[in-house]
């Protein structure tokens, strides 16, 4: 039989050992309440079950399952829980209070936040839930109204009353089946299907984009169309709505709402590699002298690579190589030791002995698209480069107008790298550049 249902409470009521000081929020399940620890004399924030909800034994257990799951975590990221029980016809718990605003209300009062910040606020974020994804536990609800700023800057990730652990057998009834907040909720919860630690890389993805942009991605008239977008439609390109990001930080939060956790990063923990990934960083541009030294390094290797299969294949087939494949090889080991070891690593061998590598101009991650687009540029002039170099000393005597346009060359690209402060004519048509993987001022010293 339902319980008889149980006013709001008043500012000064005592509930337990709290005394009532203002109502902070609401929502489907509870209402939170700032009170006053009368025992330990601190501030926390008390949330107590709603009162028409009360009589509703899943819901009981869903609030209670909420405390007990948060209670289980030690986290500078999750918010704490003190206290659980019930007083007369109320049941609440007491847990950390925590001043500051959550995400909605932050970007409503600051705007869209800089890259930076945003990163450090879903950095935060998804540190506290791999904390959460440790013990078992899934929040199920990660949104920005869940997630609170504080003025010093710490994220706090609270409600946990949709939580469920990754080992329970729970099953929720049949007027309970979708259970989470529609615009951020995962395919797999609009479905009705088991979730695990993915469910909520999946919101936090819709939570970062929102935050970037300034609205939800799948914000559809119904809820109809909001869980078929869900399910169906890919993530919209958040580049397209903020050409200041970073593509690494696009396609991060694209692997993370997929549509099948399978594709999706495996854990929070390497959520937060990719997001670091983005970060913008001081960029310590490095020298000509480096990078030319790094491409002979680069050239050295092909040639020692270009010996040993001549080696073997004279030794195979008991001949030398046919004419005109020598130079042609050679051209090809060096394309694969610069162009391809450059677009899918972001180095090159000479590069990494040298701690440099290629990032976008701002310092982040360069796309992958920037990154061949540099091998297409050069590798006309590399292929040429290769190949011309065992006829060298023929072409300085017999064909001067080409070593004439040759020396043009390297003096343009001297002049264009001097004149853009580090930056030759391939990185700025890419927007990218070649620098000190690790800042100047922070390499060891021995």
């Amino acid at each position: 039989m339902p319980r008889t249902a149980t006013p709001p409470l008043p500012v000064g009521s005592m509930l337990a050992h709290y005394r009532i000081e203002e109502k902070v929020g609401e929502g489907s399940m509870g209402t939170v309440y700032r009170a006053h620890d009368e025992g330990l004399d601190r501030t926390v924030a008390v949330k107590v079950l709603r009162s028409e909800a009360s009589g509703m034994t899943v819901r009981i257990d869903r609030f209670f399952r909420e405390a007990r799951a948060a209670a289980r975590i030690s986290h500078p990221n999750l918010t704490h829980v003190y206290y659980v029980g019930g007083d007369g016809s109320y049941r609440f718990f007491a847990m950390e209070y925590v001043r500051g605003a959550d995400l909605s209300a932050f970007v409503e009062s600051h705007g869209r936040p800089s890259l930076e910040r945003a990163l450090d606020i879903l950095i935060q974020a998804a540190t506290g839930l791999a904390a959460a994804h440790e013990v078992g536990i899934v929040h199920r609800d990660v949104k920005p109204s869940n997630i609170l700023v504080r003025p010093d800057g710490t994220v706090k990730i609270t409600d946990f009353g949709l939580s469920k652990s990754i080992d329970a057998d729970v099953k929720i009834s049949q007027d309970d089946t979708v259970v989470g907040t529609p615009i951020y909720m995962s395919p797999e919860q609009c479905r009705s299907r088991d979730v695990d630690a993915r469910t909520d890389i999946y919101c936090l993805g819709l939570t970062a984009w929102a935050l970037l942009v300034g609205r939800p991605p799948y914000p559809g008239p119904s809820l109809g169309d909001v869980l078929h977008d869900q399910i169906n439609t890919p993530l919209p390109s958040l580049t397209a709505e903020r050409p200041d990001l970073p593509a690494s930080l696009e396609r991060t939060l694209a692997r993370m709402c997929s549509k099948a956790p399978a594709d999706r990063p495996a854990s929070m923990h390497e959520v937060v590699e990719l997001l670091e990934a983005s970060r913008p960083r001081a960029v310590h541009a490095a020298p000509i002298v480096a990078r030319g030294v790094a491409v002979v390094i680069d050239f050295v290797a092909a040639l020692v690579a270009f010996g040993a299969i001549a080696f073997l294949l004279g030794h195979v087939t008991g001949q030398g190589l046919p004419d005109g494949v020598p130079s042609a090889l050679l051209a090809v080991l060096f394309l694969g030791f610069t162009v391809v070891a450059e677009a899918r690593h972001a180095v090159t061998l000479g590069k990494w002995f040298l701690n440099l590598e290629v990032r976008a101009a701002d310092g982040s991650e360069a796309s992958r698209r920037a990154m061949w687009l540099r091998g297409l540029l050069r590798f006309p002039a590399t292929f040429v480069w290769a190949t011309g170099l065992p006829a060298l000393p023929v072409l300085l005597f017999l064909d001067l107008p080409l070593f004439v346009l040759g020396l043009a060359a390297i003096v343009g690209g001297l002049g264009v790298f001097y004149a853009t402060k580090g930056r030759t004519l391939s990185d700025l048509l890419t927007r990218t550049r070649v620098v000190y993987r690790m800042p100047v001022d922070e390499r060891p010293t021995s």
